[in-house]
């Protein structure tokens, strides 16, 4: 069991859609947080940003940091909204590291945690990640599904088995939301 599993486990029932949105929101913000400083084994400094959509959807993006031990992210969570793959600025993705990326990151691609399709940015929501992962299988099944699904809750966490800001592994976790779908967690671990 995950703490994704613990966190769909203890939701209110019934709840309705708000409830069960503010329940993972405030119940990731914890978790993951508690997760996170058992794995590093020394206690960071955590920092979570927000980010809002500006369209008005009430959508939202948080990242949260350790800024004390790695300068890392440690988990990004929200409800994804419609964003057309064409709207990617491809320039600065290129430039995000350009100079040494292939160097120092070869096979990797610029991942996005939060997918942009997903309402996700560039810079901060960027990272190394297995281009074999990024560009197909599961991962892109669990994107594909909340791009489709406007205000699906999801969650991407980074699993850090050695110092650097390059996870070793990925948890990710859809949380399907009524009327969409009956409550409910997909999740997956992948490679990195």
């Amino acid at each position: 069991m995950s703490i994704f599993d613990d966190i769909a486990r203890s939701a209110p029932n019934p709840g309705g859609r708000d409830a069960l949105i503010a329940h993972v929101d405030a119940a990731l913000w914890d978790a993951v947080g508690e997760e996170y400083l058992g794995m590093a084994g020394t206690p960071g400094e955590l920092l979570t940003v927000t980010f809002p959509a500006e369209d008005g959807s009430g959508a939202f993006i948080r990242t949260m940091f350790d800024l004390g031990t790695e300068d890392r992210v440690v988990a990004v969570w929200g409800l994804s909204r419609p964003e057309p793959a064409s709207t990617r600025d491809k320039v600065r993705m290129a430039g995000f590291l350009g100079g040494v990326w292939s160097a120092t990151y070869p096979g990797d691609d610029r991942g996005h945690f939060f997918a942009h399709t997903m309402g996700g940015g560039t810079d901060i929501n960027l990272f190394p990640q297995l281009a074999s992962v990024n560009r197909g299988g599961q991962w892109r099944e669990m994107e594909r599904y909340a791009a489709e699904h406007p205000g699906t809750l999801c969650c991407v966490r980074p699993v850090y088995g050695a110092p650097g800001w390059r996870p070793t592994e990925l948890d990710y976790a859809v949380f399907k939301l009524p009327p969409d779908a009956p409550f409910a967690v997909w999740t997956n671990r992948f490679p990195n």
